[in-house]
């Protein structure tokens, strides 16, 4: 029996002149499937022997030779049914093949490297790059001259991106076998996977170069501005963010690179449908009024389209002070006016940028809710008032 190394190679089987009528060619998916079926039967085209008892005699006979044949018969026959099935794209199976082979206790090495170089092969196939190169390396301890095994460990090694490696084993097979057509291309696809690698890797080095040179300058330009109050709320040990300013969402203040200004996330609350608007780049150097005019063009959708209320010359805009590390009694409401620059409003000692964005709540003007709305802050502000004054008369 030929040690055929490669489960793609081989001679090809010659046709056998067919005695009787010429059969019919099959012409359809229904026959083809048929066929399919028909060898799956017989033990020389399975991928994989039943794992229960079946009346196929042919099937029995092959499985009563895994006690009647010598090891190194039974090693020999699953390495042919591991190349009949690599042949047919079944990688996983003949992979199986050559292990079942390779668990057979014989002297022929030349068997062995064989199942360890195809299996190689196989799992090259699946992308089982480190399979293969354990396979390879088994292989060359029996055989240290064999470049195919070389030749596979390669293109493992390019898959894993260990170019050093690769080059080392070209270089080994092709001193083996100078001419050898697989190792000199394999060696030019490994120079130029090393190439786009390479320069994948400069440019995500200046990606990252320009991104921390961006987050560089907006931290500056935050420090200047140093009347800035923030607030992280939630558990700190969970963020993945380092500055304040940002958060888990990515919508965060920028500096635009041309004015300088900061450009900052923004929501406009309205309390009384429970709606919001987000705003992603908000000019610091733009008034709430100039902001509103562009969000409130158009009456919103929950407002009443005939007669609304939400609209630049009837709100008023407000923003609600909470005391870093206070309690929700602690809040109170602060009204700003529309023509205050963002950047003014920030700077107000009062405001608190939770979160990295800054929100504003929108009322309408002489409307029974914002009147009840700010009654509410009202009546809280007097009570701690008056909590105080019982504890220092």
């Amino acid at each position: 029996m030929s040690e055929n190394n490669d489960p793609a190679g081989g001679r090809q089987e010659e046709k056998k002149a067919v005695v009787g009528p010429e059969p019919s060619p099959i012409t359809s998916e229904e026959r083809r499937a048929k066929l399919e079926e028909e060898l799956e039967k017989i033990p020389l085209f399975m991928t994989q022997l039943p794992e229960i008892e079946d009346d196929n005699p042919a099937v029995e006979a092959l499985k009563s030779m895994v006690s009647d044949e010598p090891p190194e018969e039974m090693a020999k026959t699953l390495k042919e049914e591991g190349n009949l099935c690599f042949k047919r794209g079944k990688y996983a199976d003949a992979a199986g093949y050559y292990s079942n082979g390779l668990d057979y206790d014989h002297d022929n090495k030349d068997l062995r490297l064989a199942l360890l170089i195809n299996r190689a092969a196989a799992n090259l196939e699946l992308q089982n790059y480190g399979m293969v190169l354990r396979d390879c390396s088994d292989a060359l301890r029996i055989k240290p001259k064999t470049p195919k095994a070389l030749y596979r460990a390669t293109k493992a090694c390019i898959a894993l991106e260990k170019f050093d490696e690769a080059d080392e084993c070209c270089k080994w097979g092709l001193g083996l076998d100078p001419g050898n057509k697989d190792l000199l291309r394999v060696q030019k696809e490994a120079a130029g996977a090393r190439e786009v690698h390479d320069r994948k890797a400069r440019e995500r080095e200046e990606r990252e170069r320009i991104k921390a040179e961006k987050r560089d300058r907006l931290r500056k330009a935050i420090e200047i501005r140093s009347k800035l109050t923030f607030d992280t709320p939630g558990d700190g040990a969970k963020r993945t963010s380092v500055h304040p300013w940002e958060n888990e969402s990515g919508r965060q203040v920028t500096l635009d690179e041309n004015t300088g200004h900061l450009l900052w996330p923004v929501f406009f609350l309205y309390p009384e449908s429970k709606e919001s608007d987000f705003v992603e780049r908000f000019d610091e150097a733009l008034t709430l009024r100039d902001m509103l005019r562009e969000v409130l063009a158009e009456p919103p959708y929950w407002d009443d389209r005939q007669h609304p209320k939400y609209t630049i010359d009837n709100v008023d805009t407000y923003f609600l002070h909470h005391p870093v590390g206070g309690f929700d009694q602690d809040e109170r409401l602060v009204k700003v006016g529309m023509d205050t620059f963002l950047a003014t409003a920030l700077d107000n000692e009062k405001f608190v940028i939770r979160d990295g964005i800054p929100s504003f709540i929108v009322l309408p003007r002489g409307d029974t809710f914002t009147d009840q709305f700010i009654d509410r802050y009202r009546k809280l502000r007097q009570a701690q008032a008056a909590a105080k004054k019982s504890v220092n008369p």
